[in-house]
C-alpha cells in the first residue's frame, strides 16, 4: 500500500498544479484593451460619417458674402458635375479660385470695348485645356458645359462679358445656377 499510497500523492499534487495552472491561465488580468469588436465599431461610425458629410450634389456653391443668388421655380437639380465660374458682386472665380475683381459691376480689362475678359480667359483656357488632357487618357469626351453662379443683382453687361469670354474659351453649353424656391408668378 505504500507503493499505492505515494503514487495516489503523486497524482493529486500534479492535479493541484493542472488546477493552479488553468486557474492562473482564467485569471489574466484585463489590460483594458480594446477588443476587436470596440475597433470595429469605431470603423464603422467613421465610415457612416465620411458617407453623410461627403457630397453627392454634383455643383457645390461655396457661400460668399457677396453673392447671393436668385429665386427661382425649377424643379431640376444639377445632374453632373462642371466647371463653375461664380459671378460674384466683388469678384469672378472659377472652381473657388479668384481669377478677376469686379468693381461697380466692371471688370479692370485692358480693353473696355471688347466683350471678352482677357484674365478670366486666360485661367477657362488652362482648364480647357488641362481637362481635355485628362478625359484624353480616360478616354472620355470633353464636356464643354459650364455652371454659371452669378450674384442676384449682377448687371447684365458683366454677365454678357462673361457668358460671351465663356464661349470664345471652348465652353458651348451654359448652366445657371439658383436657389429653389421662387414664387411663380401668375400674369393677370
Amino acid at each position: 500500500m505504500d507503493e499505492n499510497q505515494k503514487h495516489l500523492e503523486t497524482w493529486l499534487k500534479e492535479q493541484a498544479k493542472i488546477k493552479s495552472r488553468n486557474k492562473r491561465k482564467k485569471e489574466v488580468p484585463d489590460d483594458g484593451g480594446v477588443t476587436i469588436n470596440s475597433l470595429m465599431d469605431c470603423v464603422t461610425i467613421i465610415l457612416i460619417f465620411l458617407l453623410m458629410n461627403f457630397s453627392t450634389d454634383p455643383m457645390k456653391v461655396t457661400p460668399h458674402e457677396k453673392l447671393q443668388l436668385p429665386l427661382s421655380t425649377t424643379q431640376l437639380n444639377a445632374k453632373e458635375k462642371t466647371v463653375t465660374l461664380t459671378v460674384a458682386a466683388d469678384a469672378i472665380l472659377v472652381n473657388d479660385k479668384l481669377v478677376v475683381m469686379v468693381k461697380n459691376n466692371e471688370v479692370d480689362s485692358s480693353d473696355a470695348t471688347s466683350l471678352a475678359i482677357p484674365q478670366l480667359k486666360d485661367h477657362l483656357d488652362k482648364i480647357v485645356e488641362k481637362t481635355k488632357q485628362q478625359n484624353t487618357l480616360l478616354g472620355r469626351p470633353f464636356k464643354d458645359i459650364i455652371t454659371i453662379i452669378a450674384h442676384g443683382e449682377t448687371h447684365y453687361r458683366l454677365l454678357n462679358k462673361v457668358i460671351y469670354t465663356a464661349g470664345i474659351s471652348s465652353f458651348k453649353k451654359f448652366k445657371f445656377a439658383v436657389v429653389k424656391g421662387g414664387q411663380l408668378k401668375q400674369a393677370m
